[in-house]
Formats: structure tokens, C-alpha cells, sequence
């Protein structure tokens, strides 16, 4: 059975790149030559002498497959979009399913779309942002994931540092102490290598950590001891030097308070008493920090009340025409007369309940501040402003009041704060409708979820400050940016890099493709968005 369609439909689903078929009652009626090609069919005819429905053309030996043998899956598909995986000439392809349901004519519309490249780019992004480059361990951005998404509750967490190692380093040097890092890994592997719920994590610098998801605390704790004298026995000889290599530990078994937190505290602790290990206890809390966190959370009260919470606004360069296409709005807060980073102040907020009240002053302000001016310009938002029930309505009333719907970019930090990734999405949803666009702020900074982030149907990625500022003297936040940069591409998005502080670390960006830059290298913070283009253009020619 063949389907006639009319001329212009005809032309634009067989011009499609994309595969495209019409199923009716179980049976491909039509579909374009990309989808023939997939299933290695030369015409729609021999597709039909195979005689086979349609859910069974990628599970009977044509070269292509379902993940789960056996299923049923054009019943799933009739729920909603879904991966289906294929292969052909030894290569393995995720395709996204997408389908329309013509009920006039009964008939399904169904689109695959080749998302494997975006997979690999996900994989290969996935393993630079959660291994360590000297010792191949997963790091600390790996132990943060687990924590929260582990499918297994980590029970306890020892934090291993080696005493007095930039000495090491600065005397010896960094190949001998590169071969010192990748032996103590080793005693520590072998430490933990009869005990399977116990896994070893590599931090930066000279900083080791191992996650316990079963063994006891006193099992624990004696398993560290040992592994402390294994490292203290050893000693390492490099030409005519003897190098010892003592370590000191942190514990955490707390159940009330963040557990990586809580360990470094220990370790903090230990190094101050001069002892080999301490465990985690309640008092180790720095009082001076609540103190501290009462006098900010009583400036910010006051800051607020007397609408002392303002923006500044930092200008983002275009790396092609080197002029200001955009700005990012920072809060600040006046305590006297002096100008306070939100550094000190934004956390407590949070704490104090008065986070949401900072929020909405930024972003009255800022939508006041370029209703009429060209440029685009971002404020930065969280999960919790988002998941706040009243925020989007809030949004709503200040669209009314500024016509600024077309310049704003709301900058979403993707951190490990989401507990719900629908209510995210959503919202997403809800204000690109509006007109507005989306950013995703730090990206590369180890939380970033890849599915969740393909959903949401972005703008721009924010490469993580801590990548930018590296760029040039470390290897691996070059591979790491060289790799969000092409991955974004592939997917559309346009790359803007903060921390970029200076002409090297600019002109390693632009080369790498990155669209935008923003950092001191430019302009600070600025009180009025005012500057149009790079002062000194010829700087970077």
C-alpha cells in the first residue's frame, strides 16, 4: 500500500535530511529516501517484500536493534519520544524517536534524528570532567556526583593529604613528584583492594579521598591506620636522594552535615594537633563562622530594607567583532560606603531566607536598566528561585512592566542544589515561550547532567571560570574547553567564557571558537552599562 502525498508535503519530507516514514495500522505507507538508507532498503517496494510491521524492522536481522530484544517498543513509542539504537558497517547509532499522530487519517508521523554524536560528545566530556589526568582515578567532581547520585548511599569519607608536598615538588620537581603521586595512589589502591564498597578518588594537587559505602566505622578507621604506616614505611630514592613521605587523614562518618565538607574539616583539624588521623566530631564546627554568618544575615537585612542591594554589570565581548553584544548583571550590596561582593553575602542569604528577596531586586533593576537600551543582557537564577511556586508569576508582572522580554538570558547554575529536573525543564519552557533565551551558567564544572541539559533546549553554555582561567598552563582544562566548545557547536549553542583575564587566556579562547569572552581582561563590573566595544582594539588583532 503506497500513500499519495500532496506536492509541497511531498517535497519537504523527502528533502528532509532526517529519516521520515508514515505508519498506518502497523505498515510503512511512505517514507523518504534518509529512512530507506537507514534500513538499507533502495525503494519502499522492497521494504514491503519483507512483509514485516513496522516495530519489526529493527529487530529481524536487518542490521539494526532495539536496546531490549523482544520489546515491543512502537507501543512506547505512542507514549512518547525515546532512544532507539541501531547499527550498521560495524558502527553503533542512537537515533531520538520522535512521532505525530494524524488522527484524521489515522496514521503515525515518525522522525529519527542521529544523536551520536551528541553521545559521544557526552561520553567523551564526561570522562575529561571526572578523571584525573596523572593517576587515570576519578576525581573529585566524580566523588561530588556520587554523593548525590550515586545508586549506592555513601556511608563515610577519609580525606588522605600528603604533608609538605609543594616542598617536595619545589625541590625535587614535578616529574619526581608526579612519581610520588601515582605511588601513593598505588599503596592506597591496595590498601582498599579486598574491601569492594570502598572506592579511591583523586583530588587536585597532593589530595586523595576514599568513599565507604559499607564497612563499619571501626573497620574503617583501622583500614585508613594502615594505609597512613604503609605510606610512612615507604621510602622512595631518586639519584642520591632518600624522599619519606608521611600523610595526614580526615574522617567523616557524620550523618547531619556533608560529609566531604566535614572530612576536609577533620583533616584541617588533624594538621593543626600535629596527628597522623582525626575523625569528624560535632565540635569541629567553626563557631566563629555562625558568628560571622549572624552579623552578615543582620547587613542584609538592613541592606534590604533600605534597597542598598543594587547591579553592577559586566559587558560580554563578541571574539569576532570584538564589541559588547551583552551583559551579565551582578548583585552588589552598599554596607556604608563601601561596595560588598556577594561572596559574602549570597550563601547567608540563603540560610537567612532572604536569597528570593535578592532575586527579585536584581532582576526589577536590571529590566528597568535596559528596557531601553540594545543590548542583550543575563541574570543569574537558581533551582531554588525556580522551584519557588510564585517566581514565574513574578517574572510575568515585570514583562508587563518592561519590555524586555526579547534582551533577557536567564543564567541557570546546573549544580548539585536540583532535585527535580521536570520542574527545571519547565521552566525552561514556560520562558522561552515568553521569548526570553537561557544559559547554563559553570558549565564544565563536573554537575552537568547531558540528558537533562539536551531537554532543555538552551542557548548558550557558560564555560566554568576555573577551566577558563587554566587554560593556558593546564592541559586538561584546554581538553576539557576544546571539547564543550565542539560539543555546543554540534548542538547549536553559542560558548561564552568568563575569567578571561588576560591576552593569553583570550586568544587561546578565540581560537578555540569560543563566541563570547567576559573578564577583567576587558572591563570590570561595571556601575552603568555603558562601554560599546573594546577600548584598545588593537590589542587583540
Amino acid at each position: 500500500m503506497l500513500y499519495q502525498l500532496d506536492d509541497f508535503t511531498d517535497f519537504i519530507i523527502r528533502s528532509s535530511i532526517h529519516p521520515v516514514c508514515l505508519v498506518k495500522n502497523q505498515k510503512v505507507i511512505f517514507a523518504n529516501d534518509s529512512f530507506l538508507n537507514l534500513l538499507s532498503f533502495s525503494s519502499l517496494e522492497e521494504l514491503h517484500e519483507e512483509n514485516l510491521d513496522f516495530k519489526e524492522l529493527f529487530c529481524h536481522g536487518l542490521n539494526h536493534l532495539y536496546k531490549e530484544s523482544n520489546y515491543d517498543w512502537f507501543e512506547k513509542i505512542q507514549k512518547s519520544s525515546f532512544e532507539l539504537f541501531t547499527s550498521s558497517k560495524n558502527k553503533k547509532h542512537t537515533h531520538k524517536v520522535h512521532h505525530t499522530y494524524l488522527e484524521k487519517e489515522s496514521l503515525f508521523f515518525i522522525q529519527f534524528q542521529d544523536i551520536t554524536k551528541e553521545i559521544e560528545h557526552e561520553t567523551e566530556i564526561k570522562t575529561l570532567l571526572y578523571t584525573d589526568d596523572l593517576t587515570k582515578l576519578e576525581n573529585r567532581s566524580k566523588l561530588i556526583y556520587d554523593l548525590r547520585y550515586g545508586e549506592v548511599e555513601i556511608q563515610s569519607i577519609a580525606i588522605i593529604d600528603i604533608n609538605s608536598f609543594k616542598e617536595i615538588n619545589d625541590f625535587y620537581g614535578h616529574k619526581i613528584g608526579d612519581l610520588i603521586l601515582g605511588n601513593v595512589a598505588n599503596i592506597i589502591s591496595e590498601g582498599i583492594k579486598s574491601f569492594p564498597h570502598m572506592k579511591l578518588y583523586k583530588f587536585p594537587a597532593d589530595i586523595y579521598a576514599i568513599a565507604n559505602s559499607h564497612t563499619n566505622k571501626d573497620e574503617f578507621t583501622q583500614i585508613i591506620v594502615k594505609i597512613i604506616e604503609q605510606i610512612d614505611k615507604q621510602v622512595y630514592t631518586f639519584d642520591q636522594y632518600e624522599i619519606d613521605v608521611r600523610v595526614t587523614a580526615g574522617l567523616s562518618f557524620s550523618t547531619k552535615n556533608n560529609k566531604l565538607i566535614t572530612a576536609d574539616l577533620a583533616l584541617q583539624a588533624a594538621k593543626k594537633d600535629h596527628k597522623d588521623y582525626l575523625v569528624f566530631y560535632d565540635e569541629l564546627d567553626n563557631l566563629k563562622e555562625y558568628q560571622n554568618n549572624m552579623i552578615w544575615t543582620k547587613k542584609l537585612k538592613t541592606a534590604l530594607a533600605k534597597d542598598n542591594i543594587i547591579v553592577y554589570y559586566q559587558p560580554l565581548i563578541n571574539n569576532k567583532t570584538l564589541k559588547v553584544d551583552k551583559y551579565e548583571c551582578l548583585v552588589r550590596m552598599i554596607d556604608e560606603e563601601s561596595i560588598i561582593s556577594p561572596f559574602f553575602f549570597l550563601d547567608i542569604s540563603k540560610k537567612s531566607n532572604q536569597y528570593h528577596k535578592i532575586t527579585r531586586s536584581v532582576i526589577q533593576k536590571s529590566f528597568k536598566e535596559f528596557e531601553n537600551l540594545e543590548f542583550e543582557f543575563s541574570i543569574n537564577i537558581s533551582y531554588e528561585d525556580i522551584a519557588n511556586n510564585d517566581f514565574l508569576d513574578f517574572i510575568k508582572e515585570m514583562f508587563a512592566l518592561y519590555n524586555v522580554k526579547n534582551k533577557v538570558v536567564f543564567e541557570i547554575l546546573e549544580d548539585e542544589g536540583i532535585k527535580n529536573y521536570t520542574v527545571l525543564t519547565n521552566f525552561v519552557k514556560e520562558i522561552k515561550k515568553l521569548g526570553c533565551k537561557v544559559a547554563i551558567d559553570d558549565f564544565g564544572s563536573g554537575y552537568s547532567n547531558f540528558e537533562h541539559l539536551l531537554k532543555m533546549n538552551v542557548d548558550y553554555l557558560k564555560i566554568d571560570a576555573s577551566l577558563v582561567k587554566n587554560i593556558v598552563e593546564d592541559e586538561n582544562s584546554y581538553k576539557v574547553t576544546k571539547t564543550i566548545i565542539e560539543f555546543a557547536k554540534n548542538l547549536n549553542l553559542k560558548t561564552i567564557a568568563e575569567y578571561v583575564e588576560n591576552k593569553d587566556i583570550f586568544d587561546t579562547i578565540r581560537d578555540l571558537g569560543a563566541d563570547y569572552s567576559q573578564g577583567y581582561y576587558f572591563s570590570a563590573p561595571l556601575k552603568v552599562p555603558n562601554l560599546y566595544c573594546c577600548k584598545d582594539k588593537e590589542l587583540y588583532d
